[in-house]
């Protein structure tokens, strides 16, 4: 089945197991963030359309990121306790 793939690794890796909505609209919004979410990661990983592949690099770059911000934010003279805040760590 090719649809089992789709779950086995939405779950895994995007929570599709542990989010629990009630209503038709929900569910449906829900599915429709799941399906872009999955295929944005198969997208990105530029090999042969795998999707643990491009989950990695879009996590990597998400980390990338966030050190760059913090760099960033340590060049200015920022205050620890801002850039705690905006890592939602404070």
């Amino acid at each position: 089945w090719i649809i089992e793939p789709f779950f086995r690794d939405c779950k895994r890796n995007l929570g599709l197991n542990g989010y629990q909505v009630r209503s038709q609209k929900s569910i449906t919004r829900y599915l429709i963030i799941m399906l872009v979410a999955y295929t944005y990661s198969k997208l990105c990983s530029g090999v042969a359309l795998s999707f643990n592949t491009g989950f990695k690099k879009i996590q990597n770059n998400l980390r990338k990121t966030q050190v760059i911000n913090i760099y960033n934010a340590a060049i200015q003279g920022e205050p620890i306790n801002k850039i705690f805040e905006y890592l939602k760590i404070a």
